[in-house]
């Protein structure tokens, strides 16, 4: 099966952060929080597809997935 690297480096950052907030949902929020006060900015953007169709989008998703196969 097929691993995707950014899926396993976020699955990795997760569990870090939950071993070091003791499994706390609450210390993970606060966590959360503060880490989002201090970034000032957007981590990520994302391009805006109000303007893009649905068939659009799926070639997109299309192109992508065929570009990805092995």
């Amino acid at each position: 099966m097929w691993e995707d690297p950014i899926v396993a480096e976020v699955r990795r950052a997760r569990l870090e952060i939950e071993k070091e907030c003791d499994e706390d949902f609450a210390q993970i929020y606060a966590r959360a929080l503060e880490v989002q006060k201090n970034a000032g900015a957007k981590l990520v953007s994302r391009p805006s597809t109000a303007k893009m169709t649905m068939p659009e989008i799926d070639r997109e998703i299309a192109a992508y997935r065929k570009e990805k196969r092995p």
